[in-house]
C-alpha cells in the first residue's frame, strides 16, 4: 500500500478493540514510514467531516471498495 490510497478497516482490524473509533470509516493513507509495527498513518473520515489520525499496521487495513 502506499500514500493515497483509500483503506477501512480489515477483519483483524475489526476485531481489535483499541479501533473502535474507526469503525465503518473510510480514511486515506497520509505517510508510511519504512519501520515500526504501525508504519501506516492513516486520516480516517468521519460523517460529520471531521477526521481522525490513527497509526495502523497493515493487517489492520484493507483497500477500500465500492458497494456492488
Amino acid at each position: 500500500m502506499q500514500v493515497g490510497d483509500l483503506v477501512e478497516l480489515s477483519a483483524a482490524g475489526s476485531k481489535a478493540k483499541q479501533n473502535e473509533m474507526v469503525w465503518g470509516l473510510w480514511g486515506m493513507i497520509m505517510k508510511v514510514r519504512e519501520h515500526g509495527n504501525h508504519p501506516y498513518s492513516i486520516e480516517w473520515f468521519k460523517a460529520n467531516g471531521k477526521t481522525h489520525k490513527c497509526p495502523m499496521a497493515r493487517y489492520e487495513i484493507k483497500k477500500l471498495r465500492g458497494k456492488k
